[in-house]
């Protein structure tokens, strides 16, 4: 038998290896919460263990999410599906029994586990932007193909979170190295998002960090000081939203620009196809008008070895995608505008591009511009398939549908996926086969599996925790937590191993501490033991 002092490097090796690990994959983020397990079983000492949880609620309200997996699994149709899926929730219950009938972490602990967390954070995002600057063999046409280890999402939720940690530790660390290496990882990370695009993660960031530095500056600035700062904060947010909405007519046409002319004839005599019906614009030039296909399918050809009724390399159709970059150049679509783009076009039309504007440099700017494309011919009833908004949106409107047919139980555990099938043929939905796809929303998902029963016993498991612990809590629970929250509503975060394993392992890691708080002094022998922070 290990001594109790090897159990616990056990403990803490494991415990720090998932916090890294995660970051990485499938199997670094399994072999940590196995060696996790495995010692807490041959560490022993069951009876202390169980009379830590049998009295701690905390536990017992962290744990019933999965309890109420296991009852879904009472009226589930599909039980392959549904043993499938509370496999992938084990860490729901798992981590929380470990934790909670385990001393809890001292100071130095828990900033050496944040450590190892923001490093892999760091070392995984540069990793992602080797592969999306070519320095691999991989080919990256799609900046969310970069995200190698997980979702580009769910990798933004990591970073979002990583970067307010690494602010806070740059403000309250003494030590001037870790102030230096937190802002420059920071500075850092801020690029990365910038660069692939991760639009989830940066709104995420900035709704959360402007809450947090106005609350913070409230209760420590100064009184002016403080209200300048909101001030600013307001100022700045109302300039930002009028600016997004403002853009919303971006695909409008501008009458006065020359390149919306309908002319008759090419300049070798053959008619123009004008289609006035469509109305959307590229830099305010129609897209639909003067058109000859003839010329245009002859001279690209020519010049690309991608045929012309093919598709670009991000599964566009590649004359659509031509159409709306030669609209944005103001180009007739015909033989004398093939002619007039460069070697340099053509690569960006092969890529997928639609705006010269947008292939020359990546960003939140370009991804702002597809988001708003999207949104756009949602509304006007177009395809949603393979869009990353308007998909979200006829989800979460098919998710809607299914809990109106069972609100108050739900279809099960393990019916999910069935019943969203079954919607998308009862609604004739336009989504191609194989992106009929479930909620991308947790609250939706539980609605969908637990009706509005479950819904409520979901939001109190958020919520009772934080309310009754908020006087103990670790500062860090609260961007954690908040960025979670948000996460729910474009993301079924709980339903993947990244995403449940992030979630919960944070989630109890700050609940643990902040309800063993009271006895944190006797909990581990010569270690200073306070962490409420």
């Amino acid at each position: 038998m290990l001594s109790a002092a090897w159990h616990r490097y056990i403990f803490l090796f494991g415990l720090i290896g998932l916090a890294a690990g995660m970051l990485f994959g499938t199997v670094p983020t399994s072999i940590p919460q196995i060696i996790l397990a495995a010692n807490w079983l041959l560490e022993g000492n069951f009876k202390w263990k169980w009379q830590q949880l049998k009295s701690n609620k905390i536990f017992w309200i962290l744990a019933s999410l999965f309890f109420l997996h296991v009852i879904g699994m009472t009226y589930t149709e599909n039980i392959q599906r549904g043993l499938d899926d509370l496999r992938n929730k084990m860490p729901l219950l798992i981590l929380p029994l470990i934790l909670f009938s385990t001393k809890p972490l001292s100071i130095k602990e828990l900033k050496l586990l944040f450590g190892f967390f923001f490093l892999s954070v760091f070392v995984s995002s540069v990793c992602c932007y080797l592969v999306y600057a070519g320095f691999t063999k991989k080919v990256i046409i799609d900046v969310r193909k970069a995200s190698v280890f997980m979702s580009h999402i769910r990798f933004s939720l990591f970073i979002a979170f990583a970067i307010i940690g690494l602010l806070y530790y740059s403000i309250k660390e003494k030590q001037i190295w870790i102030k230096i290496s937190s802002v420059i990882a920071t500075i850092w990370l801020l690029f990365f998002m910038y660069k692939l695009e991760m639009a989830t993660g940066f709104i995420s960031l900035v709704l959360v960090g402007g809450l947090l530095l106005v609350l913070f500056s409230l209760k420590w600035l100064p009184k002016k000081v403080s209200l300048a700062l909101v001030f600013c904060i307001c100022v700045g947010s109302a300039f930002v939203l009028k600016s997004a909405l403002s853009s919303l007519d971006m695909y409008d046409k501008i009458s006065s620009n020359q390149a919306n002319t309908l002319l008759e004839k090419t300049k070798n005599g053959r008619y123009y196809l004008q289609d006035t019906v469509f109305g959307l614009a590229e830099n305010g030039n129609l897209i639909t008008i003067n058109i000859n296909d003839y010329e245009l399918q002859k001279e690209w050809d020519l010049k690309s070895t991608i045929r012309f009724d093919g598709a670009d390399k991000l599964g566009n159709g590649l004359r659509y995608t031509l159409l709306r970059y030669m609209a944005s150049k103001g180009l007739t679509k015909d033989s004398v505008g093939i002619v007039s783009l460069t070697q340099q076009d053509i690569l960006n039309i092969e890529n997928g591009s639609s705006n010269y504007k947008y292939s020359l440099n990546s960003g939140l700017a370009t991804k702002w511009r597809e988001l708003v494309w999207e949104y756009i011919k949602y509304k006007r009833g177009e395809n949603p398939s393979g869009h990353t908004l308007s998909m979200r949106l006829e989800f979460w409107k098919t998710a809607i549908d299914i809990i109106g047919d069972h609100p108050v139980f739900g279809v099960g555990t393990g019916d999910i996926q069935d019943a969203f099938n079954n919607k998308y043929i009862e609604t004739n939905s336009q989504l191609e086969l194989v992106w009929r796809l479930r909620c991308h929303n947790q609250y939706l998902a539980i609605g969908v599996a637990f009706g509005c029963v479950g819904l409520l016993l979901f939001m109190f498991y958020l919520l009772y925790p934080a309310i009754v612990l908020r006087k103990d809590m670790h500062y860090l629970y609260w961007p954690f937590f908040l960025i979670a929250l948000l996460s729910f509503f474009t993301e079924d975060t709980l339903e993947t191993q990244s995403g449940v394993t992030f979630f919960i392992f944070f989630h109890t890691l700050f609940l643990w501490l902040a309800s063993a708080s009271p006895t944190l002094n006797t909990s581990t022998e010569g270690v200073e033991q306070s962490t409420t922070v």
